[in-house]
């Protein structure tokens, strides 16, 4: 380590050296040119080519860069050049070495033993990390890529670890070498989703629509589906496809809720509160009702728009009257961002921070949305 050290405060060291080095041979090389200039001038003078007077003048001129290049010969510097110099040179060999000691000794361990790769992956698998288990795998995969088996293990493992990119490319290579089904196609799909900081794109939704194909009663697609075209803007669509879900939800169903939440998103009503005195209740906006939702699916895209942003404006129209609802604030940033009015969606969001400034768990359910939609990072 000491020798290590040194080598570093050399790298500092010794350019520093050297451009001082430098600077006294351009100053001896300054000297010659400036004694051959005062020699070409009295020459000029003795053929009568310049007078005395301008003569006089470029003694004088030649002189004082002979002076000045005479000092730099003489490795005289300015005194600020010096100081720096040997500022630098304090900071290379002293403070340098002493920080990185400092250092290692805060957060080194000498008494560690080397723990070589190759060696760790001859260990019992009940003895390895997680890290060095998946190293394996993935150095068999590499040397193995038609091991339908390995994919299938490793795809998993990806996903448990947030490396949902890897996990849809391990998914990707199960498909190819043992064939589509529902739960490989959404298994890839979820992942891609996931990637995408839970967007559906278009590469997901394929995956979720050839699961659809293979069992048409697949929830999981179905679920994504739906997702996907609430965030296309698709509101009509995506009410019906998530109240399809529900009529279809087993009791219990750990997903019933997320789907309940949708809806409620999308159709602008707020969830059952609790009274806050004997004369306030639970306040909701009217959403469509199955009528309505069956017509919307008919509807042009304009007159969709337009039935969407009465709901968007029903909701905006409650919140002003009862702000204290962080649920409704985030439906509305999500409902303004799809409909693409983002200086409406940036103005509930300063509102609903101004709302609920004393109230973290109120204004993280707010924030949490806008990043989630785009609105902020």
């Amino acid at each position: 380590m000491a020798v290590l050290t040194v080598v570093a405060s050399l790298s500092i060291v010794v350019p520093v050296y050297r451009g001082q080095r430098s600077d006294r041979s351009y100053g001896q090389a300054e000297l010659s040119i400036y004694r051959d200039q005062l020699d070409e001038v009295e020459r000029d003078l003795a053929r009568g080519l310049i007078a005395d007077n301008e003569a006089d003048a470029a003694r004088i001129e030649i002189s004082r860069r002979l002076l000045r290049a005479n000092d730099l010969a003489e490795g005289d510097t300015p005194r600020k050049g010096r100081s720096a110099s040997q500022l630098v040179g304090v900071v290379a060999v002293v403070v340098v070495p002493l920080a990185a000691l400092g250092l290692y000794l805060i957060v080194g361990n000498p008494e560690l033993p080397d723990q070589p790769i190759a060696a760790r992956l001859e260990l019992p698998t009940q003895a390895q990390d997680i890290s060095v288990l998946l190293s394996r795998v993935e150095a068999h995969l590499a040397a193995n890529p038609d091991d339908a088996r390995g994919w299938e293990l490793l795809g998993p493992v990806y996903v448990r670890l947030g490396r949902y990119n890897d996990a849809a490319a391990a998914f990707s290579n199960t498909i190819r070498l043992l064939g589509p089904s529902p739960e490989r196609e959404s298994d890839m799909g979820e992942a891609i989703t996931r990637a995408s900081g839970n967007v559906v794109t278009p590469e997901a939704r394929a995956a979720f629509e050839r699961a659809r194909a293979l069992d048409p009663g697949a929830v999981r697609p179905r679920f994504y589906l739906a997702l996907a075209l609430e965030q296309d803007g698709r509101t009509g669509e995506a009410i019906a496809a998530w109240h399809e879900l529900l009529q279809e939800a087993p009791e219990g169903a750990p997903w019933g809720a997320v789907a309940r939440q949708a809806l409620a998103r999308l159709e602008g009503t707020a969830e059952p509160a609790e009274s806050a005195g004997p004369e306030t209740g639970p306040v909701a906006v009217r959403g469509p009702t199955a009528a309505d939702v069956q017509a919307a699916t008919g509807m042009n895209p304009d007159e969709r728009m337009a039935m969407i942003g009465g709901m968007v404006d029903s909701l905006a129209a409650r919140l002003d009257a009862e702000p204290d609802d962080a649920d409704g604030w985030a439906r509305l940033i999500r409902s303004y961002m799809v409909l693409g009015r983002t200086d409406e969606a940036a103005a509930a969001l300063t509102r609903a921070r101004s709302e609920f400034g004393g109230d973290g768990s109120k204004l993280a359910i707010v924030e949490t949305e806008a990043r989630s939609s785009g609105l902020i990072e």
